[in-house]
C-alpha cells in the first residue's frame, strides 16, 4: 500500500502542471424487477469491462433502480445478483457523454442458474431530450473514413456535409459557432470558432455529438453542434497495431479542368503505431502511439518552370494512462505532442525563391477525475492545457532592413532580393509606363508563348516572420447528487473556468512588398514635399524597422467562467429537466490604460487592458425539457433552450494595438529606385464597443418522438426552430445616419461622441463594436433518423428538411474561396461602409442553408471474415447572390469599389447544382500467428467521380461584361449583361486509398 501511495501522488504530481470541457466518461442506469414487474430493492449490481481496470459495484434503491456513474468508454458485462433470485447477466455499451439504459428482469432462484440479456441498440433515450449520437472505433474503422477528425463530421444527422478545410459545416448557425473536443480537450481556435488543431482518427475509442437539446451539464454553449472524442485506452492485456496506409496520384481521378487541388498531386502516406495494456494489474493501464503522415510533392512546376518539393511531414505522439486505485476513483490523463512542419508552398504564378514554410507545436495535457462517494453522488474534476504555437515565413531571407530616411535607395540592379516583387504588366494605353516596366518585365517576368509575361512574383516572400500561436488553460468541477425515492432527482452543479490567448507577430522581408507603378502612382506633396510621380513602391510591416515604444507582438485574451446548476425529476413514465447555465466572459485587448477623461482610457502601446465583458446576467442560458415514455419504451419529447456562443475574434481585431503590430508602411521610389518619402497604410485601429451591447444568442424550441421497433431496431423524429440575434459587428458609427437605413433603425450614431472620445484617447477607428440593429438567422428543420444493429450489419440513415435564413450571414463575409478560414467574428466585412449594411439586400436564404438533405451509412460482415463499409449523402446545392459595388457608387463612406459582400440582389437568390456523393469501404481480415490478425482496407471515396462544381465566383468585376453565348442578364446599372457564374470549387475527384494494418 505504501507503493501504491506513492505511485498516486506521482501521477497526480506529473499531470497537475497541466493546466475543460466534458468528461471522458459514460453512464449505465436502469431499473430491476421480478417477472411480475415487482421492484427488486438490493440487488447488487457489478459492471466489468477491459478498459476499467476494477470492477464497478452499486446496489438498487427502493425503486429497484441503479446508477453507474463514470464510467470508461466500452462494453460492460453486468451481472445481477439477489439472494434467493437468478444470478443474471447482460452486456451493455457505456457510450462517450452518454448515460444509457440497461433494466433487466430477474426470476426466482431455481429455474435457471443464469439469465443472459441480449443489450439493445436504440435511438430512444427515456431521460434526455439531446439531439445525440455516437460512434465506436469498430464501426469507424468499418467505414469510408478518412485520417482527419473532421472527416467524421460528414456522418453527423441533419448537418450539411461539407469539404472546406477549416469552417464547420452549417447546423443552423454559422460554421464558426460549432465547438471541437478532443479527447476532452476543446481544440477550437480560440476567438475564431474554427478547428485549429489537426486531431486524427487513428487514436479514437468512440466519438459523440450533441447538436441540440442539451441539458445545463458539460457547459454545452455550441450554438451549432458539439462533436468529442475518447481515446483508446489500456487493458489487462498487452494489445495495439501497427499501420501503413497510402494515397498516390495515380489513385486520383483526372479532376475538372481549373482546379488544382494540391493534396491530390501529393504522395501521401500515413504511419501509426499504438500499444496499450497494464503497468499495474486490475488497477493502472498505459497506451501510447505513434503518427506520421507525410506528403511529398516532386517535380513541382509553375509558369516559372520547376520548383523545389513540397514537403508536409508531422511526427506526433500521445500517451494515456488510466487509473483506478480503488473502485470508486477513476483517473484519466493524456499528453499528446505534435512537431508539423510545411516547405515549398508556391502560388501558380511565383518564381522558385519565393516559398514560404511553416511549423507548429501542438501540446495538449488533460488531467481528470472522479470519485463514486455513494450510490447516490459522485465529483468530478478536469483540468486541460492547450498549446499550438505557430511559426511561419519565407524560405529565403533578404537581410536587408528598410529606412525611413529619404534619399535611401533600391538596389535596382538586384531588385529580386529586396523582397518581394510583383512583376509589373505594360499598359498599352500609357507608353510612357510600358517603355519604363518593359526591362523589368523582361528580366522578371515568365515567358508565355515565347514572350516574357509580367504579373508574377519574383523575389523571397513578403515576411520573413509570420507568427500565430493560440493558448487555452481550462478547468472544471461537478458534483451529482441523487435525492428522493418514489419521484427522484438527479442533480448536477458545476463550475467552469477556460482563458485563451492569442499571440501574432510579423516582421517584413527586407522592404516587403514591392511594385512597380512606372510612374503612374503620384506622391502627394504632404508625404514628399512636393506631388512627384512614384516608379516603385514598398509596403512592409512597421516592426521590420524597429519602431521606438511599439510593441513586439499583439497579445489578446479571452476569459470565460460558468456555472451550472441541472435538475433531472423522474416521475413514473415522465422525466423533466430544468437547468440554468450562466456564463461571464470577457475579452482583453492591448494599447490601452485607464485615464480619467472622456473616454476613461489612453493610448499605452504594449499594455493589457479589459476590452469589453459580457456579464452574468446577459448570458444566462436556461434549460428546460420534458420526455415521456408513453408505453414505458417509446418517447415522445420536447425542450428549450438558450446558447450564448463564445467565439469572439473583437479581442484581436479591435484592439488598440493592432494598428501598431498590423502597421504597413508605403515607400515611394523615383526612376533610380531613390526614396522620396513614407506614409502609414490606412488601415484597421482600436475601436471602442458601444455601451449595453449583448453577446450573440440562439434559442432553440424542439419537440420529437422515437420508437424502438425489437431490440436491434429503432427510429426517432423531431422538428427544431433556431433564432439567432443580437450579432456583434464593428461598423461605421454614422452608418445609420449617412447610409439610408430604412424605418425603423435609430438615425443616430452608436456613440454619440465619439470623436472627443477617441480625442481624449490620442487615436481610434470611427468604426464601432456594436450589436447590429435587427440582425437575425432562423432555421427550420424536420429530421427523420433511424438506426438498426445486428450481429453482422449496423445501419444508419437520416433525412432533413431545412430552411436556413436571415440578413446575418456570418459565413458569407468574405470572397467563395476566402470563407473557408478563420474569419474575423464581430470584425467581418458585414456593416463595413456603403453596400455591406444588412439593409442592402442582405436578408433572404443564407450560405449553409441545405433544405433537402440525406444521409446513409453502415457496414456488413461477409461470412469470409471481411467487411463492407459505404456512405452516401444527398444534399441540395449552396445559395449565392451577385455581388457588385454598381449600386452603392454615391453613398457616403465608401470602402473602394471592390465587389466583396456588397449584395446586388437579395441573398440566395442563386443556388449551385445539388450534391451527391457515394464512398466504399472493404477490409479483409487474415488471421496470424498467435492471435495476430492482418487487416488489408480499401477506400474509395466519390465512387460515382462526380466533381459538382461549389463557391461560385459572384463578384460582377471579376466575372466582367459577356461577350460571348454564355451571359446572364441582370438588374444591375452598369452591367445589365455578364457572364455567367462559374464554380472556384469543386468536390473531391474519387481516389482510393489502401493500407494494411496488424494487430496484436
Amino acid at each position: 500500500m505504501p507503493q501504491l501511495r506513492r505511485l498516486i501522488c506521482c501521477l497526480l504530481v506529473v499531470f497537475a502542471a497541466t493546466s475543460v470541457f466534458a468528461q471522458q466518461t459514460g453512464a449505465l442506469h436502469g431499473r430491476v424487477t421480478a417477472t411480475d414487474g415487482s421492484a427488486l430493492p438490493g440487488v447488487t449490481v457489478e459492471a466489468k469491462s477491459n478498459v476499467l481496470p476494477q470492477p464497478r459495484v452499486t446496489v438498487t434503491d427502493g425503486n429497484g433502480d441503479y446508477r453507474l456513474p463514470q464510467l470508461q468508454p466500452g462494453t460492460y458485462t453486468l451481472q445481477f445478483t439477489l439472494s434467493g433470485m437468478q444470478t443474471t447477466t447482460r452486456r451493455a455499451d457505456a457510450l462517450l457523454g452518454q448515460d444509457n439504459a440497461a433494466d433487466v428482469k430477474m426470476g426466482v432462484s431455481g429455474v435457471s442458474e443464469n439469465i443472459t440479456v441480449t443489450a439493445e441498440s436504440t435511438l430512444v433515450n427515456k431521460e434526455s431530450t439531446a439531439l445525440q449520437d455516437g460512434l465506436s472505433q469498430q464501426e469507424i474503422q468499418k467505414l469510408p473514413v478518412a485520417q482527419s477528425y473532421g472527416d467524421l463530421q460528414k456522418l453527423i444527422p441533419g448537418v450539411m456535409y461539407s469539404q472546406d478545410t477549416f469552417r464547420g459545416p452549417s447546423a443552423g448557425s454559422s460554421g464558426q459557432d460549432n465547438v471541437y473536443l478532443f479527447d476532452g480537450a476543446n481544440v477550437t481556435m480560440p476567438l475564431y470558432g474554427i478547428l485549429v488543431a489537426e486531431p486524427a482518427t487513428h487514436d479514437i475509442a468512440e466519438v459523440n455529438v450533441i447538436k441540440g437539446g442539451a441539458k445545463a451539464v458539460d457547459f454545452y454553449r455550441a450554438g451549432g453542434f458539439q462533436i468529442d472524442s475518447v481515446s483508446k485506452s489500456g487493458t489487462n492485456k498487452i494489445m495495439g497495431e501497427v499501420e501503413y496506409q497510402l494515397l498516390k496520384p495515380g489513385m486520383v481521378a483526372a479532376q475538372v479542368a481549373g482546379t488544382k487541388a494540391l493534396q491530390y498531386r501529393q504522395d501521401n502516406s500515413w504511419s501509426t503505431a499504438n500499444v496499450g495494456g497494464p503497468i499495474l494489474s486490475d488497477r493502472l493501464f498505459f497506451y501510447g502511439s505513434f503518427y506520421r503522415p507525410n506528403a511529398k510533392l516532386g517535380n513541382q512546376t509553375n509558369v516559372y518552370g520547376a520548383l523545389p518539393d513540397y514537403l508536409d511531414r508531422r511526427n506526433e505522439v500521445f500517451g494515456k494512462l488510466t487509473f483506478t486505485p480503488t473502485q470508486s476513483w477513476l483517473f484519466n490523463s493524456t499528453y499528446r505532442s505534435s512537431h508539423h512542419t510545411q516547405t515549398g508552398s508556391f502560388s501558380n504564378t511565383g518564381s522558385p525563391t519565393t516559398g514560404s514554410a511553416s511549423t507548429v507545436n501542438l501540446k495538449i495535457g488533460t488531467l481528470e477525475g472522479s470519485k463514486i462517494i455513494n450510490n447516490r453522488s459522485f465529483a468530478t474534476f478536469k483540468f486541460t492545457d492547450f498549446k499550438n504555437p505557430g511559426f511561419g515565413g519565407s524560405d529565403f531571407s533578404t537581410g536587408i532592413t528598410p529606412s525611413l530616411t529619404p534619399g535611401a535607395t533600391l538596389d535596382l540592379n538586384n531588385l529580386n532580393k529586396m523582397g518581394l516583387v510583383t512583376v509589373p504588366t505594360a499598359l498599352l494605353t500609357n507608353p510612357a509606363q510600358a517603355a519604363f516596366v518593359q526591362p523589368f518585365i523582361n528580366k522578371y517576368g515568365y515567358v508565355s508563348n515565347g514572350v516574357p509575361t509580367g504579373g508574377g512574383t519574383v523575389g523571397f516572400g513578403s515576411f520573413v516572420q509570420n507568427d500565430d500561436s493560440f493558448f487555452r488553460k481550462s478547468g472544471q468541477i461537478g458534483y451529482n447528487l441523487t435525492l428522493g425515492s418514489k419521484i427522484t432527482q438527479d442533480l448536477h452543479v458545476g463550475y467552469l473556468r477556460h482563458n485563451d490567448a492569442e499571440d501574432l507577430f510579423r516582421i517584413s522581408n527586407g522592404w516587403g512588398a514591392i511594385t512597380i507603378p512606372g510612374g503612374t502612382v503620384t506622391c502627394s506633396a504632404a508625404i514628399c514635399g512636393t506631388a512627384k510621380p512614384v516608379f516603385f513602391q514598398a509596403v512592409f510591416n512597421a516592426q521590420t524597422i524597429g519602431v521606438p515604444n511599439v510593441p513586439s507582438k499583439l497579445h489578446s485574451e479571452f476569459h470565460s467562467q460558468s456555472f451550472e446548476l441541472n435538475d433531472t425529476i423522474h416521475m413514473a413514465n415522465w422525466t423533466f429537466n430544468a437547468g440554468l447555465l450562466a456564463s461571464n466572459d470577457s475579452l482583453y485587448g492591448q494599447g490601452l490604460k485607464p485615464a480619467d477623461n472622456l473616454a476613461g482610457w489612453v493610448g499605452s502601446p504594449g499594455n493589457k487592458y479589459k476590452m469589453y465583458e459580457f456579464p452574468f446576467k446577459d448570458m444566462i442560458q436556461p434549460r428546460l425539457g420534458a420526455t415521456w415514455a408513453y408505453n414505458g419504451t417509446d418517447t415522445v419529447y420536447t425542450s428549450y433552450a438558450r446558447y450564448n456562443q463564445e467565439a469572439n475574434s473583437d479581442a484581436r481585431a479591435a484592439s488598440w494595438d493592432r494598428a501598431f503590430v498590423t502597421k504597413t508602411v508605403t515607400a515611394n521610389f523615383d526612376q533610380n529606385g531613390v526614396l522620396l518619402g513614407t506614409a502609414p497604410v490606412s488601415g484597421s485601429s482600436g475601436k471602442l464597443w458601444v455601451p449595453g451591447t449583448k453577446p450573440p444568442e440562439m434559442k432553440e424550441y424542439l419537440i420529437g418522438t422515437a420508437k424502438q421497433f425489437g431490440p436491434r431496431f429503432s427510429t426517432r423524429l423531431y422538428a427544431r426552430y433556431k433564432k439567432g440575434d443580437h450579432y456583434v459587428e464593428d461598423t461605421n458609427n454614422t452608418a445609420r445616419v449617412v447610409l439610408n437605413a430604412p424605418a425603423g433603425v435609430p438615425k443616430t450614431p452608436y456613440i454619440p461622441d465619439l470623436p472627443d472620445r477617441l480625442k481624449a484617447i490620442g487615436s481610434g477607428s470611427t468604426y464601432v463594436v456594436a450589436n447590429l440593429d435587427g440582425a437575425f438567422t432562423k432555421y427550420y428543420e424536420a429530421t427523420a433518423e433511424t438506426a438498426y444493429s445486428g450481429d453482422k450489419i449496423f445501419f444508419q440513415g437520416s433525412y432533413t428538411w431545412s430552411h436556413y435564413y436571415g440578413n446575418f450571414d456570418q459565413d458569407n463575409s468574405t470572397t467563395s474561396l476566402a470563407n473557408d478560414g478563420g474569419v474575423f467574428i464581430g470584425s467581418s466585412n458585414i456593416a463595413d461602409g456603403a453596400g455591406h449594411q444588412l439593409w442592402n439586400n442582405m436578408y433572404g436564404t443564407l450560405r449553409g442553408d441545405r433544405p433537402s438533405l440525406l444521409k446513409l451509412f453502415g457496414s456488413y460482415s461477409l461470412p469470409w471474415k471481411s467487411s463492407v463499409g459505404a456512405f452516401f449523402v444527398f444534399q441540395s446545392g449552396q445559395p449565392y447572390a451577385l455581388w457588385s459595388n454598381l449600386p452603392y457608387l454615391g453613398l457616403p463612406l465608401p470602402d473602394g469599389t471592390v465587389d466583396t459582400a456588397k449584395y446586388a440582389e437579395p441573398a440566395g437568390s442563386r443556388r449551385s447544382p445539388s450534391v451527391h456523393q457515394l464512398d466504399l469501404n472493404y477490409t479483409q481480415n487474415i488471421a496470424l500467428i498467435r492471435s495476430m490478425n492482418l487487416q488489408i482496407l480499401f477506400d474509395m471515396f466519390n465512387v460515382t467521380n462526380s466533381q459538382t462544381g461549389t463557391n461560385f465566383e459572384n463578384r460582377v468585376s471579376i466575372l466582367g461584361a459577356c461577350n460571348t453565348s454564355n451571359c446572364i442578364s441582370t438588374n444591375i446599372a452598369g452591367a445589365p449583361s455578364i457572364n455567367a457564374p462559374s464554380p472556384n470549387s469543386f468536390l473531391s475527384p474519387r481516389r482510393y486509398q489502401v493500407a494494411a494494418r496488424v494487430q496484436f
